[in-house]
């Protein structure tokens, strides 16, 4: 059965090419906006999940990090100092922005997301440090390398807004959120910068004595505070992701729909024309006394084989030609894997299967009588 299918494929060799091809393509294009996602999801979220903190403190407003839209006094920093579980308590300055790289050329601007922590406690401040000056003085940035490769802003070059700027004094490395990077100044210069009340904060930062209580720890401390969150790192990460990712996700479901929708006609079309042209064998076929079951094996196998070859062009063009996307195009952050693999493979089986179905009624409505007609 499978010698028949494969020979009713490989007859036109030029329409396999076809329909393998665009399922291929349906493939490739499912699978690099899944990795897209999965690396946006990756990389949106990081920077708060690396900060070595087991809770981040906000105001009820706030909805994540990169929205910043928490306010809290100064002076919580001591109160929090107090509870006994605590160990480090750092206050943060967090504003998003845009900024240009020199007073002649503001039309060239660019988004940062501008954090302010203490240096004395670093909790909150740069991951990673590759290059240059740490901490940075009065009046000095530690930006994201990613905003170096992709601004072509370097060590000595001068961040401004308005009337005020910040001299860039080294690089740091997880703190890219894909539409925006992160840039770590002093909280005396945020203030300063962002004209920011000095008896305000927008987050803190925590770490416990025993890491294990957090929960207990953030339920006990929200009762006693009202108005204020106590949010575990790997959720206030969550946050973030929905926050960025929310509008996203939509659009990429809809052209993945599409993606599997041209997948699916161009198989169709390539498996129901060869079952027509192949009427009178298949009507030889049932008068010889072949029943209907077995016919539909045919098409299936032939649906079948045709979606496996797609998938595997699909796949391989999928985990070769994204890193290189990936190199041409730095907000092009793919993650691949294998479990997404599996789940296409799944979604191009059930394009098979939808494919074989309008060539099997064209099979159930062929009478062997007339194919000895004349």
């Amino acid at each position: 059965m499978l010698l028949v299918a494969r020979k009713n494929l490989f007859a036109e060799k030029t329409r396999l090419a076809i329909s393998v091809g665009g399922i291929a393509l349906s493939v490739f294009l499912i699978g690099v906006l899944l990795s897209l996602f999965r690396g946006w999801s990756e990389q949106v979220g990081s920077f708060v999940e690396d900060v070595p903190a087991d809770l981040w403190v906000a105001s009820d407003r706030a909805t994540d990090f990169a929205a910043a839209g928490s306010l809290l006094p100064a002076f919580l920093e001591g109160a929090l100092e107090r509870v006994p579980e605590t160990d480090i308590v750092s206050p943060l300055i967090v504003r998003p922005l845009e900024m240009s790289k020199s007073t002649d050329d503001r039309d060239d601007t660019f988004d940062v997301q501008l954090v302010g922590y203490d240096p004395k406690k670093a909790l909150g401040g740069p991951l990673r440090v590759v290059e240059g000056k740490s901490p940075p003085g009065p009046g000095e940035i530690i930006i994201d390398k990613a905003m170096h490769d992709r601004f072509d802003v370097d060590i000595g070059d001068r961040l401004v807004r308005g009337n005020k700027s910040l001299t860039v004094v080294g690089y740091s490395e997880g703190g890219d959120f894909i539409y925006t990077q992160v840039g770590h100044v002093t909280l005396d210069t945020a203030s300063d910068f962002l004209e920011f009340d000095q008896q305000l904060r927008t987050f803190f930062v925590l770490t416990l004595k025993d890491p294990s209580q957090v929960d207990l720890v953030a339920k006990r401390m929200a009762l006693l505070l009202p108005g204020v969150k106590f949010i575990p790192g790997d959720e206030f990460a969550d946050d973030t992701r929905d926050r960025i990712l929310g509008n996203v996700l939509p659009i990429l479901i809809v052209v993945m729909a599409l993606a599997f929708i041209v997948g699916l006609s161009v198989a169709g079309l390539t498996i129901y024309t060869a079952t027509v042209e192949k009427s009178r064998e298949y009507g030889i076929l049932k008068a010889e006394g072949f029943t209907n079951p077995f016919l539909y094996r045919v098409v299936f196998e032939q649906s079948i084989v045709t979606g496996a070859l797609g998938f595997l062009v699909g796949a391989a063009l999928t985990v070769l030609v994204a890193p290189f996307a990936q190199n041409a195009v730095p907000q092009f952050v793919v993650f691949v894997r294998w479990q997404d693999i599996v789940g296409i493979a799944g979604a191009t089986l059930l394009m098979s299967i939808f494919a074989a179905y309008i060539p099997i009624r064209r099979l159930a409505s062929i009478d062997p009588v007339t194919v000895f007609k004349g």
